[in-house]
């Protein structure tokens, strides 16, 4: 069986968010910001696969990344290496898999555009869930 993956998503949204300062509230994204925000997001969430030959195994890989205005892709690299190649090679593909994106926002200034995403993988399959184990324990005693 497959591992199962978690896919841990934390942009830095530096074209549509300002830095924030240590006690400030957050910014409050356009609406249109907003929507690219979430649509970039279901991409990417989208296009995660669990690598076979990384199975039992965890990582977090962080992938930079830069796109056009338009959503391409123009390059990707790795900012922080899991020392798993199969994990680094998947966290790269799915950034890969996910274009393209969606274009900018009008409001949005820049030309092109750079992220670092930080992908979680986790080894834990959804049957070894303490969660579930509990529900399927209560459901079915001893069988």
């Amino acid at each position: 069986m497959l591992p199962w993956l978690v896919v841990c998503i934390a942009l830095l949204f530096a074209a549509t968010a300002p830095a924030l300062a240590k006690n400030s509230a957050a910014p409050k994204l356009s609406p249109s910001a907003a929507a690219w925000r979430q649509d970039f997001s279901n991409r990417v969430l989208q296009a995660r696969r669990s690598p076979p030959l990384a199975s039992g195994q965890r990582g977090t890989a962080k992938v930079g990344f830069r796109i056009d205005r338009a959503g391409h892709l123009m390059s990707s690299w790795l900012v922080e290496a899991t020392g798993i190649p199969a994990i680094d090679a998947e966290a790269l593909a799915i950034v890969e898999r996910a274009q393209p994106f969606p274009p900018f926002p009008a409001d949005t200034a820049g030309e092109d555009f750079q992220f670092i995403l930080p992908i979680t993988f986790d080894s834990l399959a959804p049957w070894d869930s303490p969660a579930l184990k509990a529900k399927l324990n209560s459901i079915c005693r001893g069988c």
